[in-house]
This record gives structure tokens, sequence and C-alpha cells, in this order.
């Protein structure tokens, strides 16, 4: 089923078309959120790019991902780190792990 209304791309709602000015339909940006300061804009859109993330995501994707986890927005930052770990885990070796990596490389030497 089709959504009705327009997209706003820093709140990520739908609403009706009375909720968007003359510049905000082209901008896809409502009323509410043209009033808002700009940093306070553009934290909202990265915040909303950030949970819309697909699971497989492209290299362009991850490095985006990998800068907005040093982001200075404590926010973002946050929430870029849990999007971050996610989707790839801290790989740690158990002991078997170990011991399994210093026998062979002890066989070799």
């Amino acid at each position: 089923m089709k959504k009705h209304g327009h997209y706003c791309k820093v709140c990520g709602e739908y609403k009706a078309n009375e909720k968007f000015s003359g510049k905000g339909h082209a901008a896809h940006i409502c009323k509410a959120c043209a009033s808002l300061p700009p940093e306070k804009q553009a934290e909202m859109m990265t915040i909303n790019r950030l949970l819309s993330l697909p699971w497989r995501l492209s290299k362009a994707q991850i490095d985006w991902l990998k800068r907005r986890t040093r982001d200075r927005r404590p926010e973002v930052r946050e929430i870029a780190q849990h999007q971050y770990e996610m989707r790839f885990p801290p790989r740690e070796l158990f002991t078997d792990e170990y011991d399994f990596l210093e026998d062979t490389f002890e066989d070799e030497i």
C-alpha cells in the first residue's frame, strides 16, 4: 500500500501536504524541521540514516559508518558505534584457538 503524504528526510516521517512549505516539498523538509537550526537538522538526518541502514553495507556505506563512530556529536557517535558493533562484532580468540595456533606454528618452525 502506498504511503500518503510526503516524506520528511529530517524527522523520517510521512506528513500531510499542508505540513510542507513551498521550498520544503522539493527539499523534503517539513515546516517543523525547517525551523530547527541547521546543526540539529544535520544531526537528525544522520541519526535517521544510521537507523535505516541496510544489513548488507557497500564499501562506501562501511566507510561512512566508520567515520560516524568518531563523530563529535555524542548521540550520533553512540548510535554509530552500536550499529558498527552489531554488523562487525569484535572477534576474540578462545584459549583452545590460541593452543591450536601455537601448535601449528611450532610444527612449521
